[in-house]
């Protein structure tokens, strides 16, 4: 019996001594608010041409980096079209008005709008 209790004590303290890997961080200067009241910090860079999403973490996925490559030959009116580079068939598309939509392999599954810090 002690030496349970010991076992169970034992294992206790190492499993509170595991990190868990830490979700990179990024330099954020904007943000999408998503309809469905998810909040997500990006870095816009300065040309405007990509946008960089730190991953969330979890158990099952340690997180990442996601990257958001500008279609330069896709603007149309006052919107610009961005491509996942590891999902291509991810796109957003952003309007000046800060409108964002979430498109995946055609279908909208997420509007948002669009919100840049100022320092």
């Amino acid at each position: 019996m002690k030496g349970l209790f010991s076992a169970i004590l034992g294992a206790a303290l190492l499993a509170g001594c595991i990190q868990a890997p830490r979700a990179p961080s990024i330099n954020a200067n904007g943000a999408i608010k998503w309809a469905n009241g998810v909040s997500e910090e990006m870095h816009i860079s300065s040309s405007g041409s990509t946008l960089t999403f730190a991953s969330p973490q979890s158990l099952l996925s340690p997180g990442g980096i996601t990257i958001f490559s500008r279609i330069d030959s896709a603007r149309n009116g006052n919107c610009e079209h961005y491509y996942s580079e590891g999902a291509v068939k991810t796109r957003m598309q952003i309007c000046d008005s800060g409108e964002v939509r979430l498109i995946v392999e055609g279908q909208v599954i997420n509007v948002g709008s669009l919100a840049k810090y100022v320092y």
